[in-house]
C-alpha cells in the first residue's frame, strides 16, 4: 500500500492549487462550468493548446493522433528534433513535411512513439484512439505496466500500461451500468484530450501528490470522503479564493439524520463550508431546487405569534445571518412537525429508502457552480 506524508502532501497539493488555476473564459464555447474548463485554462496559459480562429475550442471536436503528439510534447518539454522518419511526413522529394513532422519525430526519439508498432507510415491525421493516448501518456512519464488486476469490463484480457494509467489516476475509464469501460477503439475529443494532457503535466511535476489530490476528489465525489479529505479539501478551495477574485468555491454538502427517539425526527442538509464562503468570497448567492419533487420548493412556517411565513427554496439568498446555528448553516430540513402547515407537504408520503434529489447552485456574478445531492431517507418514520 502505498504511504504519503500527510503534511508534505498537503503543501505540494496547496502550491498546485495555487499554481494552475486559470480561468478558460478566453474561449466563448467554454463555460466555467464545464467539466473540462480548468483542464483547457491552464493549456491555454501554458501555450500547449489554441483556440480556433473565431475564438472558439470546439471541446467536442475530435483530436487527430498528430494534434495530441504535439500537446504531449509540449507538454513534456522535449527538445525539439527536426527530422523525418515515416514516410507520410514527407512524401515526396519535393514536398514539405507535414506540419507536425517535428513534433512525431522528437516524440519518436524520446520513446513515445515505438516505430516498430507503427511501420513506415504514422498516420497523422487519422483520429488518435483512447488505446493509442494512453500508450503514449505512458511511455512519456516512463512508467512500467503494472500487474495489477484489469479494471475495465470491456477489456478481456488486462494490458499493464491501461492498469497502471488507471492506478495512477490520469485515465480512470468510463462508467457504465456500474462497471469501468476504457473503449480503446473510442476516439478522443479535444476537451477529453485537454484532461488528460493537463493530468500528465501535473503527474510530472509531483506524482505522489497528483494522485493523492485525484483520489480524495474520487472519494468526494462519489460519497466516501474521509474527515481528512473534507479539510484538505476546504484548504485547497481557500487558496483558490484568495488567489482569484472570480473563483467560486465548491459547495461541500452534508446530510445529516436525526434518529433521537426523543426528539423530532428529520434529515438536514448543511453548506459543510458556510464560513469559507463567507469570509473568504464576497457576493456569494445560492439557491436550491428539489428536483424530483416540486411540491418540497416551498413551505411555511410558523412564527411565535401564530402566524406564518411562507418561504421558497427556488430564490437566490446572500450568504449572511444563520440564525441561531451557529456551527453550520442549515439550509434545507424535512421531517416530523417541520413544513407541516402547507397541504402539499402535510400529506407528503416520506418512507425508507425514499431518494430526495437537490440541485444547489451557487453563484458569484455571472460565474455559477451547481452540485447535486441525493438523500437516501433512512429509517425514520416522520409521521405518527
Amino acid at each position: 500500500m502505498r504511504k504519503y506524508n500527510k503534511g508534505l502532501t498537503f503543501l505540494l497539493i496547496t502550491a498546485f492549487v495555487l499554481a494552475v488555476y486559470v480561468s478558460a473564459a478566453g474561449f466563448k464555447d467554454i463555460k466555467e462550468t464545464d467539466w473540462f474548463a480548468e483542464a483547457v485554462g491552464k493549456l491555454s496559459e501554458l501555450d500547449i493548446v489554441n483556440g480556433l480562429p473565431d475564438g472558439s475550442f470546439n471541446p467536442q471536436g475530435e483530436v487527430t493522433r498528430a494534434q495530441f503528439i504535439k500537446m504531449l510534447v509540449q507538454a513534456m518539454e522535449y527538445k525539439k528534433i527536426d527530422s523525418v522518419s515515416f514516410i507520410d511526413m514527407k512524401p515526396y522529394p519535393a514536398s514539405k513535411p507535414h506540419w507536425a513532422s517535428v513534433y512525431i519525430e522528437t516524440a519518436l526519439r524520446n520513446g513515445v512513439i515505438i516505430k516498430a508498432e507503427e511501420g513506415d507510415r504514422f498516420y497523422p491525421d487519422a483520429p488518435i484512439t483512447r488505446k493509442d493516448m494512453v500508450l503514449m501518456i505512458c511511455r512519456a512519464l516512463k512508467l512500467n505496466p503494472s500487474d495489477g488486476s484489469n479494471p475495465y469490463f470491456d477489456l478481456e484480457e488486462s494490458n499493464g500500461y491501461f492498469t497502471k494509467a488507471y492506478e495512477e489516476y490520469l485515465v480512470r475509464g468510463i462508467p457504465m451500468n456500474g462497471k469501468i469501460i476504457f473503449n480503446p477503439t473510442g476516439v478522443t475529443t479535444r476537451a477529453q484530450a485537454a484532461v488528460i494532457i493537463s493530468r500528465l503535466v501535473d503527474y510530472k511535476a509531483d506524482p505522489e501528490g497528483f494522485v493523492a489530490r485525484m483520489a480524495m476528489e474520487e472519494r468526494i465525489e462519489n460519497g466516501t470522503a474521509t474527515a481528512e479529505d473534507i479539510a484538505l479539501k476546504r484548504e485547497q478551495e481557500i487558496e483558490k479564493a484568495k488567489a482569484d477574485p472570480n473563483y467560486i468555491m465548491e459547495p461541500i454538502i452534508t446530510v445529516e439524520h436525526n434518529t433521537d427517539p426523543w426528539e423530532y425526527k428529520y434529515f438536514r442538509l448543511y453548506f459543510e463550508n458556510y464560513d469559507d464562503y463567507y469570509n473568504y468570497s464576497d457576493d456569494i448567492t445560492w439557491k436550491m431546487e428539489c428536483v424530483n419533487y416540486k411540491q418540497l420548493n416551498s413551505f411555511e412556517m410558523p412564527r411565535p405569534n401564530g402566524t406564518f411565513v411562507k418561504y421558497d427554496i427556488t430564490n437566490w439568498k446572500p450568504f449572511g445571518d444563520r440564525g441561531s446555528d451557529t456551527s453550520r448553516a442549515s439550509f434545507y430540513i424535512l421531517g416530523k412537525n417541520y413544513y407541516t402547515t402547507q397541504a402539499l407537504i402535510k400529506d407528503f408520503p416520506i418512507y425508507a429508502g425514499m431518494k430526495i434529489e437537490f440541485k444547489i447552485t451557487v453563484k458569484k456574478g455571472i460565474q455559477e457552480k451547481v452540485i447535486y445531492k441525493t438523500v437516501t431517507v433512512n429509517d425514520i418514520k416522520f409521521k405518527g
